[in-house]
């Protein structure tokens, strides 16, 4: 196993963009048509791709997957999906239509036997929690909601249902090119025993470096977005580095 980079594919009202701060009002478009962005993103060596559907994280239904199932079987490749996935059809269509992965989020902090049901159908390996933060309170609903819920007691939780990977974002930090919370990272990875996969903030190839060395404790990837559409971050430079390492 290596650490593992997953070019990230926000989309919203069908094209590519990133928000900043996961503020909807915010939004940077890049790509008027996300299979563009996923074509760059297989050419320059990716294995993995991380789609979110964020109108559907928003309305708590999939509204963009039509598009994302385009993506499923043009791209073959390993591809993990989220956003609006908050029953099991969806969750089966998806693994259906080609996912590797699929991401609960807003659901899985709703509802632990959902989680648990999912995990008991599919296996550990293709069920993925999302925990989006800031500081140590989780939010859902496109990160539109506070849950009250404290990302410590909500990530044991989750991993006493039998959740092996998370994947953990620092609201404040997304979009910002401003480095990752490599601190919270590390103590949520420490705390769960689990493999997180860390997203927000991530400015440039020491970023991802700086990640990496982390790996034997529990760091094991990281969502890019905004810095590989900025050109801040090279994908095939990056990929390079990181074998090398």
């Amino acid at each position: 196993m290596s650490f593992t980079i997953y070019p990230a594919v926000d989309i919203k009202d069908g094209k590519c963009v990133r928000l900043f701060q996961g503020d909807y009002n915010l939004e940077s478009r890049y790509f008027e048509n996300p299979l563009e962005a996923a074509e760059k993103w297989c050419q320059g060596g990716a294995r993995w791709l991380h789609i979110v559907d964020l109108d559907g994280a928003k309305t708590g239904k999939p509204d963009n997957m039509d598009l994302i199932r385009e993506i499923l079987a043009r791209f073959k490749i390993n591809i993990q999906v989220g956003g609006g996935i908050r029953n099991l059809e969806t969750v089966e269509s998806y693994l259906k239509s080609g996912a590797a992965r699929v991401i609960i989020g807003s659901q899985a902090l709703k509802d632990i036997k959902f989680v648990e049901e999912l995990l008991a159908l599919y296996g550990a390996e293709k069920i993925v929690v999302s925990l989006d933060g800031r500081s140590n309170q989780v939010f859902s609903d496109g990160w539109l909601k506070d849950t009250g819920d404290n990302l410590f007691s909500m990530a044991r939780k989750l991993t006493m249902a039998g959740v092996k990977r998370f994947i953990y974002t620092d609201i404040e930090k997304d979009g910002t090119l401003t480095g990752p919370n490599i601190t919270q990272a590390l103590n949520l990875a420490a705390f769960t025993n689990q493999e997180i996969i860390v997203a927000g903030g991530i400015s440039d190839i020491n970023d991802v470096l700086a990640l990496a060395r982390y790996y034997n404790l529990g760091i094991r990837g990281a969502v890019i977005g905004r810095a590989l559409y900025t050109g801040d971050i090279n994908l095939q430079s990056l990929i390079s580095q990181l074998g090398s390492a």
